[in-house]
């Protein structure tokens, strides 16, 4: 009667156990997929972290900048290098096919503008060799009239990529000091000889992207224009006629 008793009883204990260990995995992955769901979530809720690649919303656009332009009163000032500081070069070219007067900095004095008076439209501060660092330390560069926009264009002179951000970060933080209202523009520059700038060009244009700032590739408007280098290029840097043409073409197409 006992063994019977045992061997009646013992299917029941083994399902029991069974049934124990099915109900324990079950227990095991929901708190997995608790703790998995937890986490996710946390993950989730935080900011994303910042990269190279990520970019800010724009701080100005190209829009706004044409915009501030096209008003009938409106000035500018460009801030740049030897590249835009002629006559002939693309700063007078585009102001000219807009019938803005200009004023050039004195690049002998290096005290004020040249041909500065109640009607000028457009500041010219372009001086040779320049980096991103030249307007800082010259007071006399920023003109009594806050200008409606401020077109920045360095590169060829900076020592390397990193150099060129740091400058042109530290110069964009003045600019907003003077001039909150006033849009800013990069200009990423013409290819020297054999295109030696490129490596600082990509870092600029880099840069400005992170900044939420438009940028005018006069570059690519090189390149898209067909003609020879040496059709474009002065020398190893500068433009000649033609290369500052297209230039200027390429900031009548950005700007207006």
């Amino acid at each position: 009667m006992t063994r019977s008793l045992r061997q009646a009883v013992l299917p029941f204990v083994g399902l029991a156990v069974l049934l124990v260990l099915v109900v324990g995995l079950w227990i095991a992955v929901l708190v997995d997929f608790r703790q998995a769901s937890a986490t996710d979530t946390g993950t989730a809720s935080l900011p994303p972290t910042t990269t190279q690649e990520s970019t800010q919303a724009p701080r100005w656009t190209m829009d706004q900048a044409r915009e501030a332009v096209a008003a009938d009163d409106s000035r500018v000032l460009v801030l740049g290098d030897s590249t835009g500081n002629g006559n002939d070069e693309w700063v007078h070219l585009w102001a000219g096919s807009r019938e803005m007067p200009v004023a050039s900095w004195d690049t002998d004095g290096e005290a004020g503008y040249r041909g500065e008076g109640e009607d000028t439209r457009v500041w010219s501060g372009a001086m040779f060799s320049a980096t991103a660092e030249y307007p800082l330390e010259h007071e006399e560069i920023w003109p009594g009239q806050a200008p409606d926009v401020v077109l920045l264009s360095y590169g060829h002179f900076e020592g390397s990529g990193q150099e060129a951000a740091q400058g042109l970060e530290a110069l964009t933080a003045e600019v907003a000091e003077r001039f909150p209202d006033a849009p800013v523009v990069v200009v990423l520059q013409n290819p020297a000889q054999d295109d030696a700038g490129a490596s600082v060009r990509e870092a600029i244009a880099v840069w400005a992207k992170g900044e939420g700032l438009p940028t005018i590739d006069v570059a690519a408007a090189w390149e898209e224009s067909g003609q020879e280098q040496a059709e474009l290029l002065a020398d190893d840097v500068n433009p000649s006629p033609a290369g500052s043409q297209v230039w200027a073409e390429a900031v009548v197409e950005a700007l207006g």
